[in-house]
Order: structure tokens, then sequence, then C-alpha cells
């Protein structure tokens, strides 16, 4: 058994199908099924069930891909704490963030971190936050962001700056809006806008649960004129008059603000996100990595 094969398993754990592992892999399907039949005669005993279909793992696979995951962790932390030892000069820093957080906050980030280490290479891992959480406490990142709540039991949390979640009014939508309270951004009472459509993100992602809430605080069913999967799409379709969006204001201010919006914030709601830096508790931090997280914490001016 060595880790090469751990790796095959784990890929093929993940796709429980010979052709797409392999394909990943970038090996050919005969030569992991060979790997594969070897490790299982090593261990003497069945990892993969292939009468099924699907193929599907033995619960002594699942045992074993748990275990493997842990081992080829504690390699890599092995190995970046010998690197220490190094400058520091060069190396890979993996960091994980949803799309529109990478937007706003990763290009200043990479440009001093690179400017600081320039033999260091940045690794964007863009999904979104349930795969965040996931894969950050499987220890796949050097660090991510996330919201909170996490799994403090595994990660470490490092507070960023809260997020402000406005609403994007088109201007041709704002005279069908009663007059706001005064301020940088007036606040309205949500269900003012129950006559106006909407855009919204997919069932599931966060911020459409937000929205969701408070729908049925102010009782009513919201017109939904579209359904997007990114808060970039959204953006556009606010800015283009197809409906109003819920948006988190650093978002907002990263883009080119269009004179054809107007922002909001919800009366007498405190809706925010919490975002945290995260890392896992027995991760050992690169001096790189670290930089990182005092640059997202305002720590290095």
């Amino acid at each position: 058994m060595n880790a090469k094969q751990l790796q095959y398993a784990i890929v093929l754990s993940e796709t429980l199908n010979f052709s797409l592992a392999a394909e990943q892999l970038g090996i050919t399907q005969p030569a992991l099924s060979k790997q594969i039949q070897h490790l299982e005669a090593d261990l003497n005993i069945r990892l993969f069930d292939r009468s099924k279909s699907p193929m599907a793992l033995t619960p002594a696979g699942e045992y074993f891909i748990r275990s493997a995951r842990e081992l080829l962790y504690k390699e890599e932390q092995l190995r970046k704490s010998l690197n220490r030892f190094e400058s520091g000069e060069s190396g890979r820093l993996v960091i994980g963030v949803t799309p529109f957080r990478s937007l706003y906050l990763m290009p200043e980030l990479v440009g001093r971190l690179r400017a600081r280490y320039p033999g260091v290479a940045v690794s964007l891992q863009e999904v979104n936050s349930a795969q965040l959480r996931k894969d950050a406490a499987e220890g796949k990142f050097d660090l991510a962001i996330v919201n909170l709540p996490v799994d403090t039991t595994l990660l470490e949390t490092v507070p960023l700056e809260p997020d402000v979640l406005v609403l994007a009014v088109h201007r041709s939508m704002v005279g069908k809006l009663p007059p706001a309270e005064g301020g940088q951004y007036p606040q309205v009472d949500f269900d003012q806008l129950k006559e106006l459509p909407f855009v919204v993100l997919s069932p599931g992602q966060e911020l459409r649960q937000l929205f969701d809430g408070l729908c049925t605080a102010a009782d009513f069913q919201p017109t939904i004129a579209a359904e997007v999967v990114g808060i970039t799409t959204a953006w556009a379709m606010a800015r283009a008059g197809v409906g109003v969006a819920l948006l988190p204001l650093q978002f907002v201010h990263s883009q080119y603000f269009d004179d054809n919006l107007s922002l909001y914030r919800i009366k007498g709601s405190h809706y925010s996100r919490q975002p945290v830096v995260v890392t896992r508790r027995d991760q050992t931090l690169t001096p790189y990595a670290e930089y990182a997280i005092r640059l997202l914490t305002g720590q290095e001016e």
C-alpha cells in the first residue's frame, strides 16, 4: 500500500466509475483497475462492491477511504512542517473561496502576497459555501473563507468584516416604493416591495434562504422574475431592470456602480452574514498562509 494507491482509491470512491476516475487521474482504466486490485489484495479485503450498478463502497471501503483521507492529510501537514525550515520564498497556497468573494477579496490579496512571496503560486478553489465547509474540514485548503456557522471542533476561525445585505432596485421600479427614510442607504420595509419582481439565487444557497425568510416574515409570496446561480448574474439582472436583488454591500462596492440602481437597507432587520477564515485545527500554516490571513483580517497595512 502506498500514497499513490490511496489517492487512486479516494478518487474512485468519489466517482464510483473506473473510466471517470482514470480520466481525472490521467491514467488508463486498466492501470487504475490493476492498482485497486493490488491494493485490495495487499489488504486482503474488498473495498469496492463491483456487483452493484453503480459500483459502491463496501463497509470496509467506507472506513478505509475515511482513514486514507486522514493519512494523506497528515502526510501533507508533515511536508509543510518541514518546509517551514526553508525560506518560505517558494511554494503553493490553496485558498477556498466562493466566486463572489473571490471577485472582491482576492485580486488585492493575491497581488500583495505575490509582491512579498514572488515564488508562491496561489490556487483559488472557487466553490459554493457547502462544498467549502466540507473541503475545509477535510484539509483540502491552506485556508478558506466561509460564513458561520462552521464545525469548530474541526476548524479554527478568524472573523472578517460582516457582510451587510442590501436591496438593489432599478430606477424604473423606485417610483413604486413609498418615500424611504434618509441616509446613504435608505431603509424600507420589506413588505413594501411585494408588488415588485425579484431576482433570486437558486434554492439551498444562503442568500436564497435569507430571502425566503424575509418573505415569510413579511407574509407575502414574491414574484420571481429570474432564478440564477451566481451573485454576479443577479447583480447584472438587477442592473438590467429585471428585478430587485438581495446582495452583499461589499460585493456591490467591488463593482462599477450603476446610476440606474438604488440601494436600500431593510428596515427593522439585522440581516448580515459573518464570514470567517477557517483552517483545520491540526493544520500547519506556512509563512505565506499566515501572511494571507493577516491581510484578510487587516493586521497588515
